[in-house]
C-alpha cells in the first residue's frame, strides 16, 4: 500500500510504500526527506486512489529551451530543405552544342590545307591548347549534387528539431530516487 509523506520543506506530499520505512528520500525541492517506521507509516494519510503509473513531467526552463530550439532547428531545417529544393527541382541544364555548329567547326578544320593544319599544330604544340575549362554539363552535374546534399541536411535538420520538440514535451520526469 502506498501512503503520502509530507515535505518538511515545501509540503509537497512525496508518495511512499511501506517498503521504504527506514530509508531517506530526495525531494523535487531538494530536501532530504527522512522516511519514518513502518508503525508510523501507517499513521500518514494513505495514497490508495494515486495512479501506479508516473505523472508526466511538468512544464520547466530546461524542457521549454529543449522545445525552442527544436522548433527554430526545425524551421531552419524546412528553410534550407525549401530552398534547395526548389533550386534542384527548376535548375535546367546548360544546353550542348548544336549539331550544326559541331559539323561547322570540322568542316572549318577539313579545309585546311597541309601548310595550314601545319602551322596550326605548331601553334598548339608550342602555346597548347589554354586553360582548361570543365565542360558545363559537368559542372551542372557537381551543383546539382551539392544542392541536393544541401536539401538531405535541410531534412534531417527538421527531422532533428521535430523530434527534440515532441520529446521535450513527452518524456516523463525523472522519478524521486529512495536513498
Amino acid at each position: 500500500m502506498k501512503y503520502r509523506l509530507p515535505c518538511e520543506r515545501c509540503g509537497e506530499k512525496l508518495v511512499i510504500d511501506v517498503s521504504q520505512a527506514g530509508r531517506q528520500l530526495v525531494c523535487r525541492c531538494g530536501a532530504t526527506v527522512e522516511i519514518p517506521s513502518l508503525r508510523a507509516i501507517r499513521a500518514l494519510e494513505a495514497a490508495s486512489d494515486l495512479p501506479d503509473r508516473p505523472r508526466r513531467a511538468s512544464w520547466n526552463r530546461g524542457r521549454g529551451i529543449v522545445f525552442a530550439a527544436g522548433l527554430l532547428v526545425a524551421i531552419l531545417g524546412l528553410l534550407t530543405a525549401a530552398s534547395a529544393g526548389t533550386s534542384w527541382y527548376t535548375a535546367q541544364a546548360p544546353s550542348l552544342p548544336l549539331p550544326q555548329e559541331i559539323e561547322a567547326s570540322l568542316t572549318d578544320v577539313d579545309e585546311l590545307n597541309a601548310p595550314q593544319a601545319w602551322e596550326m599544330w605548331k601553334g598548339l604544340r608550342d602555346q597548347g591548347l589554354g586553360p582548361y575549362y570543365e565542360p558545363p554539363h559537368s559542372l551542372f552535374q557537381g551543383a546539382v549534387q551539392r544542392v541536393f546534399a544541401i536539401f538531405v541536411v535541410g531534412l534531417v535538420a527538421l527531422a532533428a528539431g521535430i523530434t527534440a520538440a515532441v520529446l521535450s514535451m513527452v518524456l516523463p520526469r525523472k522519478p524521486a530516487r529512495a536513498r
